[in-house]
């Protein structure tokens, strides 16, 4: 009966803690989340890097681009223009 106990309260335990990992529903949470991933994996491959560089090379790597935000149009509503 304790070794039940014991697996189920392991059990919980694990569940509990997989919930705590989860990924933030936030997008601005989650978006820093990326910068400072990009970040510690482009310092870490390149010891010459420092802070600011990484901080603006992966900014600039997560924003998407003028040109791709120009191009997209508005959806045609259907309305005529005059």
């Amino acid at each position: 009966m304790r070794l039940f106990i014991a697996a189920v309260g392991g059990s919980l335990i694990l569940l509990g803690s997989q919930a705590v990992i989860a990924q933030p529903q936030s997008p601005a949470v989650i978006a820093k989340r990326q910068l400072s991933e990009c970040m510690a994996k482009r310092m870490s491959a390149s010891k010459n890097l420092s802070y600011n560089e990484a901080m603006r090379i992966c900014k600039e790597r997560l924003e998407p681009s003028k040109d791709t935000l120009a191009g997209i149009s508005p959806v045609n509503t259907g309305a005529k223009s005059p």
